[in-house]
């Protein structure tokens, strides 16, 4: 990383790179599977700053990052994320405030077999979205108001299968690209009814346009959804709309100073999100798809409650925390049992309805005072789902409550530092989980020679437990003014 200025006070950059050695590891091992086998990444991270007088202030910041992992010389995995981001920061006076962005990000995987060349083939995913962005701040004696305005356009690529050669006989297919705009206004106000009593209200109102060209097949009503059941097929020209949603997101939380030393807090928030994650537990592969709701998805609405007490402790050099929240979603998404999640042109098919339940307790001890610096964070936390159809075939675990892809009821996290003096500090983290839920083939038969596989109830089982833990020890520069440059040495330890 290196940062500075190019004009003293007025135009400064920072440009900052990554990358690892992990192919040097996998090109010293015997194995030769593994020794023929690559996994690395790098990234790229730039910024801009422009000081054009005491009231406007621009900045643009870019990032790329790229993930391949080969395993031996056949499979391929790779994956892309970059964005790009334009700010001006406005101050039309000491009490109104302005931040207006315009940005674009785009995340891409791509997955080759390139095994028999006869059949090689390249399945990628991309998703990419553009925003702009207004907020605004307003400080009116007691009051804060914060308001503003955000449209998002989304693009989404749900899947292209490509021969990988010109020597493929692969038959190329991409599925219909899905676009839609997103927008919303919001306005939220803090304010003190007494020194020890504020109040945070606000709302948010968004929409959600699903654009055109666009196929829909309708389905008898009187049957799940599948190809035997479509009745009709809609055709939405460019510019109509398969899918409209909008609605009031509301926010509210008040927080009672008790004493210098500690408070309560309680809030509620509503939220809405119109872009569902496909996940199939099942997959031995990384290939989650993002899916943008339309004339059958609908959007997920969440409520969540939540109550902390905060306390500082010895004298403010030590803070405490402890928070409760509960969280009720509706308008989830799940997949039917042996569904094929990729390149799937009506997917509504193998998706169905889910209800879910979020709950937990989060405690966290933080000091950061004294040459002695660390932070314990521990989380209990648990995610149900439940299917809401009337379906024999969009059931799962007959009706019944199951843990989500991503439940992990225990999360531990314990940061250390230690200052020696003010070059040299020695740091060491450790991470602890529980292991998220899978759903394995618990028994096998064969029906007139065909291997038929008995799943257990989805998400019954867990991968094993997450433990680690990193030690490292930093040389800082020297602490002599005009240098051009101030070194940084850090030698670290993962997983030890």
């Amino acid at each position: 990383m290196v940062e500075g200025p190019l004009i003293k006070d007025t135009l400064t950059y920072l440009m900052s790179a990554r990358t690892t050695y992990s192919n040097w590891v996998f090109g010293m091992i015997k194995n030769p599977i593994l020794h023929n086998s690559r996994a690395s990444f790098y990234d790229l991270n730039g910024k801009l700053a422009y000081n054009l007088n005491k009231n406007n202030k621009l900045d643009a910041s870019a990032y790329y990052s790229h993930d391949y992992f080969r395993f031996n010389l056949n499979n391929i995995y790779s994956y892309d994320n970059n964005i790009l981001a334009l700010r001006w920061l406005h101050s039309f006076n000491s009490k109104l405030t302005s931040a207006i962005s315009i940005s674009n990000s785009s995340y891409k995987y791509d997955i080759s077999d390139l095994e028999i060349t006869a059949e090689a083939y390249s399945l990628s995913h991309e998703i990419n979205s553009t925003q702009f962005k207004a907020d605004f701040t307003w400080l009116t004696g007691s009051n804060n108001f914060n308001f503003g305005l955000d449209v998002n356009r989304y693009s989404v690529i749900p899947g292209s299968y490509q021969p990988a050669s010109d020597a493929s006989l692969i038959n190329p297919n991409t599925i219909e690209r899905e676009r839609a705009f997103e927008s919303a206004l919001y306005l939220d106000d803090k304010f003190y009814l007494a020194r020890f009593l504020s109040i945070n209200i606000g709302m948010r109102v968004s929409s959600f346009l699903s654009l055109g060209p666009q196929t829909v097949y309708q389905y008898s009503p009187v049957f799940s959804k599948s190809k035997s059941t479509i009745i009709d097929t809609i055709n939405f020209r460019s510019g109509e709309f398969p899918g409209r949603y909008a609605g009031p997101e509301l926010r509210a939380s008040l927080n009672f100073r008790i004493t210098d030393r500690n408070s309560l807090k309680i809030n509620y928030n509503r939220t809405r999100q119109y872009l569902h994650i496909l996940s199939n537990s099942a997959s031995i592969s990384p290939t989650d798809t993002w899916k943008l709701c339309d004339y059958y998805l609908k959007p997920e609405v969440g409520d969540q409650y939540a109550i902390g007490f905060y306390q500082m402790l010895f004298k403010n050099s030590i803070e405490t925390s402890a928070e409760f929240y509960y969280k009720g979603i509706k308008n989830m998404v799940d997949f039917k049992g042996g569904s094929i999640l990729t390149m799937v042109d009506d997917i509504e098919q193998y998706l169905i309805d889910v209800k879910g339940k979020a709950y937990g307790l989060e405690l966290s001890l933080k000091k950061t005072e004294g040459k002695t610096h660390f932070s314990i964070g521990y989380t209990l936390a648990r995610t149900f789902l439940r299917s809401t159809s009337n379906f024999r075939d969009e059931i799962i675990n007959s009706g019944n409550w199951y843990p989500a892809n991503y439940d992990k009821p225990n999360n531990l996290v314990i940061t250390y530092q230690y200052f020696y003096s003010r070059r040299l500090s020695f740091s060491a983290d450790y991470t602890y989980s529980t292991g998220r839920p899978i759903t394995i083939p618990i028994a096998f038969y064969n029906v007139d020679d065909i291997l038929m596989i008995h799943y257990s109830d989805r998400n019954k089982y867990r991968i094993p437990d997450y433990s680690r833990l990193d030690v490292s020890f930093r040389v800082s520069g020297n602490l002599r003014s005009h240098k051009i440059a101030n070194p940084n040495l850090t030698f670290s330890v993962y997983n030890l």
